[in-house]
């Protein structure tokens, strides 16, 4: 019986709106930022915290886990797991062995890999790309499905300088930032397999492709200056990418994005009573402040103009506004303040965040529509008018529900994630490189000058 039939707990019909969902994906925002560079000002600050990492013993798949007859997979002459949907290579070579890597004699223009003489313009990539740093249940998760091409773009302008040990610390780092919400993905991937139909996969991974290639590929190849497709692959294949890779990537994560959301339920109603409960609960977050907006005239004393000249150049100024002309003119004309290209307009300001005391208390004090009398601070002289003012209160539940609604809704979306996610950890075998193995708990405090594992 297949692994997913016999793991399944209950048959699933796919209702025809799941594929019609899966074709019409967009680019989430897991989708987005699994492909984002990582920014840092300085690679090495990157490599120092890397914890070695804890290679497994030398068995592919532990007996516990669901999926065929424990260690095939090191006997290249069995058969190929139908349901290990990752980017390793599922078929044995023609002769049914592994060419040793023994060196043989190229031929003129020619380069010699694994034993046979490859073109000059074959494309050879690192085997660092192959290491794999993460199991899920059935999947295998490969370096290489963690270095996207972005990722790999700021890694050749962020090593130069760096050592091969240094480089290789320095791309785990980035595998470590992104490897959670990877692995959160295959989880629920996973489940899908093993519940969805097995005759409707091909199907659903037809759909989610075209979708692929009509929505996402244009706008790829536009990014990386490529003709067309054919032109985008070879830029993928010299970094160690493909676009059958980048579909694979993009299936996971329509059917993940799918399946978590009819597993996970987060448009129940909000009953009243909780909102009111939350309100009152969280009173203080809705207080807020007395607060104002002002203008108002600045001229700075210095140097080059005393204080009484200053005084008298402000009190001038003042006169202006009361003889009728524009506080805003004036301002823009001769006042020396930040806000004066503004007309001396400033916004929204509490009351006790102005650093000056005097201009503080005139703010929240004056009747609005009146000018202050002169106010001194420090070497600037300063004249303020308020605009508006609004005493400090609470937001009423009338105001706050929307937001306290949204609240409640994403956090009983959140535990119902957990609850779902643990759920399928509980069933669902996870192995990474970076955590400690089980006699070797103490990685990160491997005595210094002692190499980790390669």
């Amino acid at each position: 019986m297949p692994v997913r039939n016999r793991h399944r707990r209950r048959s699933i019909a796919l209702a025809p709106c799941l594929a019609l969902a899966l074709c019409a994906v967009v680019v989430t925002r897991e989708a987005r930022g699994a492909d984002v560079a990582p920014s840092a000002p300085d690679p090495l600050a990157l490599v120092a915290p890397v914890r070695a990492p804890h290679v497994p013993e030398p068995v592919s798949r532990p007996e516990s886990w669901p999926s065929g007859t424990p260690g095939k997979e090191t006997d290249v002459t069995a058969p190929p797991d139908k349901h290990i949907l990752s980017t390793i290579r599922q078929q044995p070579p023609a002769d049914g062995g592994v060419v040793p890597a023994t060196g043989s004699a190229a031929g003129p223009g020619e380069v010699v890999a694994a034993g046979h003489a490859l073109p000059a313009d074959a494309e050879v990539v690192s085997v660092d790309a192959a290491m794999i740093v993460a199991r899920v249940g059935p999947e295998v998760v490969l370096e290489s499905d963690l270095l996207t091409p972005k990722a790999l773009d700021w890694l050749d302008g962020a090593t130069k300088g760096l050592t091969p040990e240094q480089i290789k610390a320095l791309r785990l780092q980035i595998c470590q930032q992104v490897i959670d919400q990877h692995v959160e993905t295959l989880l629920v991937f996973v489940d899908a397999c093993r519940e969805i139909p097995e005759d409707k996969l091909p199907e659903i991974r037809q759909n989610v492709e075209k979708a692929f290639d009509e929505q996402m590929l244009p706008n790829l190849m536009k990014e990386a200056g490529a003709a067309n497709s054919l032109d985008y692959e070879r830029m993928l294949r010299a970094k160690g990418q493909s676009l059958d890779r980048m579909r694979k990537m993009f299936f996971e994560r329509g059917l993940a994005q799918e399946w978590m959301r009819r597993n996970v339920k987060d448009d129940d109603e909000i009953p009243h009573a909780d909102m009111i409960a939350w309100y009152e609960n969280h009173l203080d977050d809705y207080d807020y402040p007395a607060r104002a907006r002002y203008e108002i005239l600045t001229v700075k004393m210095g140097l080059k103009r005393s204080r009484r000249q200053a005084w008298d150049l402000l009190a001038t100024m003042g006169n202006e506004v009361l003889a009728g002309r524009p506080f805003a003119d004036v301002a823009k004309t001769r006042s020396e303040g930040p806000t004066a290209a503004a007309g001396g307009a400033c916004g929204w300001t509490s009351h006790g965040s102005l650093a000056s005391k005097g201009l503080d208390e005139a703010v929240f004090s004056l009747p609005i529509g009146q000018l202050s009398t002169i106010i001194e601070d420090g070497e600037s002289l300063h004249i303020v008018r308020v605009t508006e003012r609004q005493d400090a209160g609470r937001k009423p539940f009338l105001e706050a529900q929307v937001a306290i609604r949204d609240a409640l809704r994403e956090e009983r979306r959140k535990k119902a994630l957990d609850e779902y996610l643990g759920k399928l950890r509980e069933r669902t075998p996870v192995w990474t490189v970076f955590e400690p193995g089980p006699t070797n708990p103490a990685v990160a405090a491997r005595p210094s000058g002692t190499p980790g594992p390669r």
